[in-house]
């Protein structure tokens, strides 16, 4: 992989409508990635189900595999959690502290032979909210190389690429699902 124009690392914008397959990609990817033998860092967000029901996401750190809930609908969250106005869920305090933290750390080891993931980049961090400062410092480490993945529904995508603008040597933009184009903009194999 290399490093984009020489200004800095590449970004990826991975954009979608909500169900679209972002995190999904994200999965897959990192997958391919730590078979390509990079170091894969970050954060994923999956989804959780209870009896077939959708009630909320967790935050995945994708070097360890450690999970920790982020977010449940209303009934299933924790009386401490923080709800935002009309957002469908509430969100775990604890899960933005932690999740910021992992951000900060791993894009300190972001370099020329690392990926860092950031899903999703949502109407929170827009606001600079939720996760934003995790995001923030990934998208100002890519002066030193490697590469960051966002994802982000379709109408937040130029939210996005204006936080990464002048931070990345190169940002391109992917709709849910392009593996092949993704691994072809970081320069690798599909």
């Amino acid at each position: 992989m290399e490093r984009g124009d020489g200004l800095g690392g590449r970004a990826i914008i991975i954009y979608g409508s909500i169900g679209s397959g972002k995190t999904l990609t994200c999965l897959r990817l990192a997958e391919k990635l730590r078979k390509q033998g990079l170091k894969v860092l970050g954060l994923i967000s999956p989804r959780v189900y209870e009896d077939d029901s959708l009630i909320g996401y967790d935050l995945l750190r994708v070097s360890t595999g450690e999970r920790i809930p982020l977010c449940r609908v209303p009934e299933k969250a924790e009386e401490s959690w923080l709800r935002y106005g009309r957002l469908h869920y509430a969100f775990s305090p604890k899960a933005f502290n932690w999740g910021n933290q992992v951000l900060m750390e791993e894009a300190e080891e972001l370099d020329r032979g690392a990926v860092i993931f950031v899903d999703e980049f949502g109407r929170l961090e827009a606001r600079g909210l939720g996760l934003y400062g995790g995001a923030m410092k990934v998208a100002e480490s890519l002066q030193r190389g490697g590469a960051a993945i966002y994802s982000c529904r379709d109408d937040l995508a130029e939210r996005v690429e204006e936080l990464l603008s002048g931070r990345a040597g190169s940002i391109s933009r992917h709709r849910a699902g392009d593996l092949e184009g993704i691994l072809r903009d970081l320069g690798l194999t599909p």
